[in-house]
């Protein structure tokens, strides 16, 4: 039976739309990124936190800031020139018909030149490419960059181990569910979109139980908090506000960076906290309690879950439409491919769709920055000086303390400290 989306002809120009998208968009970033420069450059505490801040301590975020903003620009001119090579060269398709000649090489019966292997070695061969690609931009960023301001703990042989895991995990993990999304939609015919949807939700629910507990630990050592005041602080803290708190873990991230943080993990009844022990470094126990505090106020509003589900329903537009381009042959041919195939129809309509994923990452930025706010205010109402411990962790961490405001709209997920205090 003829697929009724075979009869869709979309006359549309997908190759300039995509290229003059791409321009576009990475103008009015590099834009938002020279605005911002600016601020860093400034040389006046803002008021809010001159009480909070010396002049030292000051120039050296602002020189870090702009470090990072120096380097992120090089890099997105690097990612724009190759954006627009890879397009023009037709790279994409190259390296397809290449997984097809090899598949045909090995002339093997576990490893047909079917549609599933042949995605599969097209994907290791994206992903082993992007990876060399990154490993210098990784190695002046941890070694160099972060390594001047005090931040870098990495040493050569994490860096090589963890890279080592990253792709060992990337084929594990990677090769059933790619596997598994491909047969979906071959599988699914006109209602593919709905089967597909289900299972990403699926995967997604797995990976959110197992990354913590299994995937987690495989690159840091979690180890639970010992017994003292600060344990019996945040305890008595959850069984006040009712936090199912089944477990408590400090994890080692100073062997990798000094940066801190902290965070909670699990379904229903079965909530874990994990502390950097920069935190505990950084923060006395107060503090501590205060950080934790705004992040069970996360957990009171059901933050995440709202947050979960938004993404899944726009996860299942993003599908719905794309059902309907699947088999547009005008769309592949547009980019030089030659027949329609599952994993190259996500890529390529992924392109087509990136003006909507920019207004969806604006709106998704704004919800966050408003349910930060919130989670402040429900520590404030606690009784709990959040104050303190977020200068503290933004002062450590070097975090900018003279924002932009077009460039914090539309990049930052969390409001600036002084929009904060």
């Amino acid at each position: 039976k003829k697929n009724k989306h075979n009869t869709i002809r979309m006359m549309i120009p997908f190759y300039d739309l995509v290229v003059g998208f791409i321009l576009v968009s990475t103008v009015f970033e590099f834009y938002l990124d020279f605005r911002q420069y600016q601020c860093d450059k400034s040389k006046t505490v803002p008021s809010a936190v001159r009480q909070h801040v010396d002049e030292a301590e000051f120039i050296k975020s602002q020189d870090y800031q702009r470090a990072k903003r120096e380097f992120g620009l090089l890099r997105s001119a690097f990612s724009l020139t190759e954006t627009l090579l890879f397009l023009h060269f037709e790279v994409l398709p190259f390296f397809w018909n290449y997984a097809s000649a090899l598949l045909v090489s090995l002339d093997s019966p576990y490893f047909p030149n079917s549609e599933i292997p042949r995605s599969l070695v097209f994907m290791f061969i994206i992903n082993l490419y992007n990876t060399l690609i990154g490993i210098p931009f990784s190695l002046y960023s941890n070694f160099v960059l972060e390594e001047r301001f005090g931040f870098n703990k990495l040493t050569a042989r994490i860096f090589i181990m963890d890279l080592l895991k990253g792709q060992m995990l990337t084929v594990l993990l990677g090769t059933p569910v790619l596997s598994a999304i491909i047969y979906c939609i071959n599988w699914g015919g006109e209602s593919f979109y709905l089967y597909l949807w289900l299972l990403i939700l699926l995967i997604t629910i797995i990976g959110i139980t197992i990354y913590p507990t299994i995937i987690a630990p495989l690159f840091n050592k979690f180890t639970p908090l010992e017994e003292g005041e600060l344990r019996s602080k945040i305890y008595a803290l959850a069984e006040k506000l009712n936090f199912p708190l089944t477990k408590l873990f400090v994890v080692d991230g100073s062997t990798r960076s000094s940066h801190s943080n902290a965070y909670f993990f699990g379904f229903f009844k079965n909530k874990r906290i994990v502390l950097f022990d920069t935190l505990l470094e950084q923060c006395d126990h107060e503090g501590v309690v205060a950080v934790l505090a705004h992040e069970m106020g996360h957990w009171k509003y059901s933050h995440t879950l709202k947050m979960l589900l938004i993404n899944q329903v726009y996860i299942f537009v993003f599908l719905f439409t794309f059902s309907y381009a699947l088999y547009e042959h005008s769309l592949y041919a547009a980019f030089g491919f030659d027949q329609p195939a599952a994993m190259i129809g996500i890529m390529l309509f992924s392109y087509i769709y990136s003006p909507m994923d920019h207004a969806f990452h604006f709106v998704m930025n704004m919800l966050s920055r408003r349910f930060e706010f919130q989670a402040d205010e429900f520590a404030s109402h606690l009784g709990l000086d959040l104050e303190p411990p977020l200068v503290c962790i933004h002062i450590k961490n070097l975090g900018s303390l003279v924002c932009d405001p077009w460039y914090s709209a539309y990049h930052h997920s969390h409001p600036t400290l002084v929009e904060r205090l």
